[in-house]
């Protein structure tokens, strides 16, 4: 029910309350009331007044708790950074494991004059388990131009020569495969493909599993996408519920956003290398040029010919940079923690330090070895035995207060009441009294030092042991959020245990905190209406306000059509979004493409198929400041 809050206001209720006054007691005037009268209905016009705004905040905090109750925790979840580098192997061929952590040492500049500057080490893991390869793109000829690729993927142009005519929409790429000692070639290899001049043409990426790969004449496959080493899936319920998990929903939405980016090339072998300095057979007509055959000499080539769609012009051809051995990285760091089950109940507190932001559970064991496995959505009090599950923050009790809190007020009540054993026989009690009041100044200094450490909500693994245990084990995930965003591409990540480091080839984004609020009760009202499927074109306005959240002005959705990109293809439905944002010029044009283009790749993974999603971001802080 929509009250007007007018009559609530302290005024309104007072000038009630002396009208009501006047009329109980026959008098003709509000002005005629004794001014004690008026002293006291003042008093209690501002005591309903306040208990209006008291009532209102309750409401308001018993709709946020509800939205957050019952909105799925992937909406409201703290979401990793993610980017994607590349490595080199010091073998032929290794396996990189998805929980191999690469650190940035990152510098807090503190705020407070006493404190010192603070260092972050910031983990990033691989999305997967991916096989990297000793080889690297050496060589490069584009157009009329042959360029050398350094370590860090600069292209330098090394010698121009008059292209022929049919060349015009081939890059021929060099892969250096000296140092590849081993017999065995692998069959499939994944590039990387970036070209961040041209990105926010649309056909740039889509185009790609279209174009026509060969190794001097001989024909080669080409898919979109990179490919991960598999591993062993769980049976029945288990995999059902590891599909509907946070680390797969995590994990699958970062891999979508650079899927597009991705080609992978198969029926390679060791057949196809070249001669030691041999050029490939369509760049014959360069062997009389003195300074490519002295790049070339004395190493050994695997040469593949791409042949682009149309639609590329020489210009976006020559912006192109083709990576081996790259791969998505996300924000995540491996902690562990080893806890008594003692009086304290079978809790296990995942605790955080600051900065850090609690992801998911990696592992639960007990002092005998068994490994715990969760089943959410069980009741704590329904638990059965060699299983666990997560709460968070006060063990999700419908009480704001914490167990410090709850100890605060027990000191305090003991406190105030300690007076009541002076009724007891004096000489025995007062060392008892003596004793408990040590106690409870040394617990009061613990709570106050508890206060001050917990930065945010501990999450909790409870857990039900299979026989009676004394110690347990819980592995867990965080990541660092906001924390992660905006490290610029050829930033190195090293990892700790071996001397290998990760070099990012794209700028980190995306990393996020954990929805409150307003934001909360938009992802509610998205996951409420639409069940992570995007049908109408409602639905795409509420994600669009779920994802962009605060820095969202406006979002315009039009249906259309237009001509397809792809061979074969006519006329195709389009739904036109139009983003406009608050602040345009604060993050940039370039930040404001990828935001589209991750926004688009999102869209099309849960919207249904056959239809074209455009995601554009418009401009408007000019106009709205003239206006």
């Amino acid at each position: 029910m929509n009250l007007d809050q007018n009559i609530y206001s302290k005024e309104s209720v007072k000038a009630r309350m002396l009208q009501n006054a006047t009329k109980v007691w026959g008098l003709k005037s509000p002005q005629s009331l004794d001014p004690f009268v008026k002293l006291l209905i003042d008093a209690f016009s501002t005591e309903v007044f306040k208990a209006n705004n008291e009532i209102q905040t309750v409401n308001a905090r018993i709709l946020e708790k509800l939205a957050k109750l019952l909105t799925p925790s992937i909406y409201t979840h703290p979401i990793p950074a993610h980017a994607v580098a590349f490595t080199q192997p010091y073998d032929s061929t290794e396996v990189l494991l998805e929980h191999t952590e690469f650190f940035f040492r990152k510098q807090m500049t503190s705020t407070v004059k006493s404190e010192s500057d603070k260092q972050l080490n910031i983990p990033f893991t691989p999305v997967g388990n991916v096989r990297i390869n000793k080889i690297h793109t050496s060589v490069m000829f584009v157009g009329n131009t042959c360029y050398s690729i350094d370590d860090r993927f600069n292209k330098i142009p090394i010698s121009r020569f008059n292209g022929r005519p049919e060349d015009y929409r081939k890059v021929t790429v060099g892969i250096d495969v000296s140092k590849y000692v081993s017999e065995y070639f692998p069959k499939y290899m994944s590039i990387f493909c970036s070209n961040p001049a041209f990105e926010h043409l649309d056909f740039v990426y889509k185009l790609l599993p279209y174009i026509n790969v060969s190794s001097n004449g001989n024909p080669l496959f080409v898919r979109e996408g990179l490919s991960y080493l598999s591993e062993s899936a769980p049976d029945g319920y288990e995999q059902m519920f590891k599909e509907q998990s946070i680390r797969s929903k995590v994990i699958e939405d970062i891999k979508s956003i650079y899927r597009h980016k991705f080609i992978e090339i198969t029926g390679l072998s060791s057949s196809l290398f070249s001669e030691p300095g041999q050029l490939p057979q369509n760049l014959d007509f360069l062997a009389g040029k003195e300074e490519i055959v002295k790049y070339l000499d004395n190493k050994r080539y695997l040469w593949l010919t791409f042949e682009f769609p149309p639609q590329f012009s020489a210009e976006i051809l020559d912006n192109f940079s083709f990576v081996l051995n790259a791969f998505p990285i996300y924000n995540r760091g491996w902690k562990k923690t080893e806890y008594s089950l003692d009086i304290m109940g079978n809790n296990i507190p995942l605790v955080t330090d600051e900065g850090e932001h609690f992801l998911y559970v990696d592992e639960v064991q007990d002092g005998d070895g068994r490994k715990y496995t969760e089943i959410p959505f069980t009741p704590a009090d329904d638990l059965k035995k060699g299983l666990y599950t997560v709460r968070k923050g006060g063990m999700e009790r419908f009480t704001s207060r914490n167990a410090v809190d709850m100890i605060a007020n027990v000191l305090e009540l003991t406190r105030d009441e300690i007076a009541a054993f002076s009724l007891l026989n004096r000489d025995n009690v007062k060392g008892v009294l003596s004793e408990m009041s040590d106690k409870m100044k040394s617990m009061v200094q613990k709570v106050n030092n508890a206060k001050r450490n917990i930065r945010q909500e501990l999450n909790y693994v409870i857990m039900e042991p299979v026989e009676k245990t004394d110690h347990t084990y819980a592995s867990f995930w965080i990541t660092h959020c906001t924390l992660a965003n905006h490290m610029r591409p050829g930033t190195e990540l090293s990892n700790q245990l071996k001397s290998q480091t990760v070099v990012l080839l794209t700028e980190t984004l995306g990393g996020a905190e954990e929805q409150k609020g307003t934001d909360s009760i938009q992802a509610y009202k998205y996951a409420l209406t639409t069940r992570d499927k995007i049908i109408s074109l409602e639905d795409v306005k509420n994600y669009c306000r779920m994802i962009l959240k605060d820095e969202l002005r406006e979002v315009r959705v039009r249906r259309g059509t237009m001509i397809s990109n792809k061979p074969k293809e006519g006329f195709v439905r389009t739904v036109e979004v139009e983003i406009v944002p608050q602040n345009y010029s604060f993050y940039g044009r370039a930040y404001w493409e990828n935001m589209a283009n991750i926004t688009r790749n999102q869209i099309i993974a849960k919207a249904i198929d056959g239809i074209e999603y455009l995601v554009k971001v418009t401009n408007e802080d000019v106009e709205f400041q003239d206006m």
